[in-house]
């Protein structure tokens, strides 16, 4: 029944509306089944990253007389707040939209962030509570982001008169530790790893002073809980700040996941990821479901360079510099380069820079079509939605996560500990991931995707991510390169 009645009110809808999607009706009636039965669904599609996928899941939520919450970015809130408003009331539906929620008679249906979710003191206790929760490609970023803890030097005082004298106890503390840790300072590198022995002692520090603050309270939990902790020094004020963060950041809100109803929205093209990563908590989805956009989808041309050298050969980045600067030559449209590599990205922008001035950018917004981007996956990723979509995207380094981060090392070491792979079980997938939202813009125009890394068809798991790019047709040069 909700399903005929969600498609008359969509047909109604749509009339006075300049939506270009041919799945929008199917999408519909898929939607409108999910939310009427209690299984857990996850969708895929990149229509998700654009405004037009809204109507049907509102309709639908709307339709269904039962409290529910519509989780989504503030982008889209907003959208739905100054422009799709209006056109629900013309559709006959009687609600009061207040504080973000749509007001009905027997229900409500509630727009939040994951953020603001996640920051609700009471979002754990739902209980049978019906959800839609779009933008699950960033799922772990997200979770990263809230559970983080970040203490700075000015978290060890209190302005108030009785902490007067701890204060100053707090204070020696952090001296003497900032002595020990700039005494281990490596060049080049600003993340200090912390022992057994370093962990202890902070894990007894904090659960004694946990009464000091707030933010010493949290920091006493979390090392309870075996949270991963580092030091970060800032050579620029001579100060240390300490941080902690969960390894396992799911589990803190497993029973979110386990006690409430789920349909699941990613923007990812094919979002195995999210799959394997619920199933590790023993959280099943009951059915997955792949839709198109509402472009015409265009293989992208991938071509990798014959004999390509390694990263750790020592002729690595000189090689890939003289690549650059061959593959921009004549280039009418965006070239964007992508490297998390800081330095690698930043010698080929000042390279570049010297032959082709201000047409050059790092992590800048372009102004014209035939400008050059260099940028960390992250940043382009972050703004990609603001730029024009590139002629051809130029990878030199394959987005493996970083050793040099303390989390990543932090993580491996668990994972070797419980004799789990953590190559393919915690960089592979975050490789794959951060690759797959790079290049979807590609699949609009069949731009090309030259991959400079030797490791893509020199390991097996280069060649495995190579497959994931689909759909792609391989060319075999590009010229003025060959």
């Amino acid at each position: 029944m909700l399903e005929i009645l969600s498609h008359q009110y969509l047909k109604n809808f749509l009339r006075d509306q300049s939506i270009n999607w041919n799945h929008i009706y199917s999408f519909g009636r898929i939607i409108s089944k999910c939310i009427e039965n209690d299984s857990t669904y996850l969708v895929n599609s990149e229509i998700f990253s654009s405004y037009d996928w809204l109507p049907p899941i509102l309709i639908s939520l709307f339709l269904k007389e039962e409290d529910s919450t519509f989780i989504l970015s503030e982008e889209k809130i907003q959208f739905i707040r100054q422009i799709q408003i209006h056109s629900f009331k013309n559709l006959g539906f009687n609600f009061i939209f207040k504080n973000d929620q749509f007001i009905f008679a027997k229900h409500h249906v509630r727009l939040i962030t994951i953020r603001d979710l996640l920051n609700d003191p009471n979002f754990l206790n739902l209980r049978n509570h019906r959800v839609v929760y779009s933008g699950v490609e960033n799922i772990k970023q997200d979770l990263k982001n809230h559970f983080r803890i970040s203490l700075f030097k000015n978290d060890w005082t209190r302005n108030l008169k009785e902490f007067e004298l701890i204060n100053k106890e707090f204070i020696k503390v952090y001296d003497s530790l900032k002595k020990k840790f700039f005494l281990r300072k490596v060049l080049g590198n600003s993340y200090i790893n912390l022992d057994d022995k370093e962990i202890c002692y902070f894990s007894n520090f904090f659960h004694e002073n946990s009464f000091f603050s707030d933010k010493f309270l949290s920091v006493n939990r979390a090392l309870s809980q075996g949270w991963a902790c580092w030091v970060k020094l800032n050579n620029t004020n001579l100060d240390w700040n300490l941080y902690l963060q969960p390894i396992d950041e799911l589990s803190l809100i497993k029973k979110f996941f386990s006690n409430n109803k789920f349909v699941f929205l990613s923007a990812l093209r094919r979002d195995n990821f999210f799959q394997i990563y619920l199933k590790k908590h023993s959280l099943d989805i009951d059915l997955v479901i792949n839709f198109k956009s509402n472009f015409e989808e265009k293989k992208i041309s991938l071509y990798l360079p014959s004999k390509q050298l390694l990263p750790n050969n020592p002729l690595f980045n000189n090689s890939i510099l003289d690549k650059c600067k061959k593959l921009v030559l004549f280039r009418k449209g965006l070239t964007l380069i992508l490297s998390d590599d800081i330095d690698l990205k930043t010698n080929i922008a000042t390279e570049l820079a010297s032959k082709y001035g201000k047409r050059v950018l790092l992590e800048e917004i372009p102004s014209f079509k035939n400008e050059i981007l260099c940028s960390s996956f992250d940043w382009w990723i972050m703004n990609s939605y603001l730029i024009q979509i590139p002629e051809q995207i130029i990878i030199p380094l394959l987005p493996i996560p970083n050793m040099s981060e303390p989390i990543n090392v932090i993580t491996v070491s668990h994972k070797k500990k419980l004799s789990q792979d953590w190559f393919r079980d915690f960089f592979l997938p975050q490789a794959r991931i951060k690759l797959e939202r790079s290049i979807s813009p590609l699949r609009r125009n069949s731009g090309k995707l030259i991959i400079l890394d030797g490791r893509a068809n020199k390991r097996n798991w280069g060649r495995l991510l190579l497959q994931n790019i689909q759909p792609s047709k391989q060319i075999n040069y590009v010229l003025p390169f060959d």
